[in-house]
């Protein structure tokens, strides 16, 4: 007979999967399966998949992948085995620590707002005469762009004008742009191009860098934004709900397509950035894309972005930014198993080369991380 025990062995295996450190994390039924726990809509697919095989049942998918709690899904579980006392199988559990960014994210945050409040005056007041400088320049190059994006009528010549904007952008705000491992790059194969992410910059780097077509898979909340979703749906970009599971499913479906029509997609897979330095835990759309498609997956690193505009502060600094393009990764097949598989793969190449804290490794026990003592800065 199903019960709550049951269900959150199910959960918790899924959890270890995909993010390790959090395997003997305690949870209760009221908790949040996607805010609390990590698992999104592909996750939340893989979840019912397990719970189908676990208690021999066939799930509503849509409902169950919609659902926000495990109290929700046990709900779902034991109407569909025909048993309407979910209340009953309600139990009690102990509220432990959860692992969360709270902790590592304030004193990150704390020992790198320090070092930015180390600058002089002087210093300051350059910074508001670049950061002046900077955002006409964005604001005049950014309205050419939009023009010249909205009017042109083939996407080819649509992303050659990107490349070209976003190149012209750092030449004329003194930005230097590093980039290696360029013959990585095979433009005539499909591919999924995986980047960490650590500035709004990080978009216009990776077009300005890579120097092929491509399409980025961003997250649905901009396309709220009238200006920037126009512009974005000109270049091709792709939206994906991170909060409505049926939405978000079927941009998955169709974002699948586009790479088995030939398409290189980009993902940043933490999802979203912060102020502070560290590699978050990686969402599982880019390796399951890859795996459904068989397309390898090619690492990006981007240094020095993060540290010329940070997430909480628009005064923009002068700096040097380094993107490195490492050898593409192959899925072994297709399956959850191997997706998570290829995402380890990446996230190691990724984390070894990124110059930051990765944050999934972070031992919550202990309150260090595993990889060092001494998170880099």
């Amino acid at each position: 007979m199903p019960n709550i025990d049951a269900l959150f062995n199910i959960i918790r295996g899924i959890i270890g999967e995909i993010h390790p450190h959090w395997k003997h994390l305690l949870f209760t039924p009221d908790t949040h399966l996607e805010r609390d726990l990590g698992l999104n809509n592909l996750a939340r697919l893989e979840l019912c998949a397990r719970i189908e095989k676990e208690f021999n049942i066939t799930l509503d998918k849509t409902s169950s992948i919609n659902a926000s709690t495990p109290l929700d899904l046990m709900h779902f579980i034991l109407k569909q085995t025909g048993l309407q006392h979910a209340a009953e199988d309600k139990e009690k559990t102990t509220v432990g620590d959860k692992y969360t960014f709270d902790n590592i994210s304030g004193s990150l945050a704390a020992r790198e707002t320090v070092n930015d409040s180390t600058e002089t005056h002087h210093t300051n007041e350059g910074r508001w005469f670049y950061t002046i400088y900077a955002w006409s320049i964005f604001l005049i190059l950014g309205l050419a762009a939009l023009i010249l994006m909205v009017i042109t009528p083939f996407e080819q010549w649509r992303q050659n004008i990107a490349r070209a904007s976003t190149r012209f952008l750092f030449k004329c705000t003194l930005i230097s742009l590093h980039v290696s491992g360029k013959n990585y790059l095979d433009a005539g194969r499909p591919k999924v191009v995986v980047a960490n992410h650590t500035s709004y910059l990080d978009g216009f780097i990776i077009t300005a860098a890579l120097g092929i077509p491509l399409h980025f898979i961003v997250k649905a909340e901009l396309s709220r934004i009238p200006i920037i979703c126009l512009i974005l749906k000109r270049f091709g970009v792709e939206f994906i709900d991170r909060f409505n599971a049926s939405r978000g499913t079927k941009a998955i479906w169709r974002i699948t397509r586009k790479s088995k029509n030939g398409h290189t997609l980009v993902f940043f897979p933490e999802g979203t950035f912060t102020s502070f330095s560290g590699l978050q835990p990686f969402r599982m759309g880019a390796f399951v894309t890859a795996t459904r498609t068989s397309v390898p997956v090619i690492p990006v690193t981007i240094r020095g972005a993060r540290k010329i505009l940070r997430g909480n502060n628009w005064l923009i600094r002068r700096g040097n930014i380094d993107v490195s393009i490492f050898p593409p990764i192959m899925p072994d097949g297709d399956g959850w198993q191997n997706a998570v598989k290829l995402r380890d793969a990446v996230r190691r190449e990724i984390s070894e080369n990124c110059g930051e804290l990765d944050l999934a490794e972070y031992d919550t026990c202990a309150g260090k991380s595993s990889r060092a003592n001494n998170p880099p800065a």
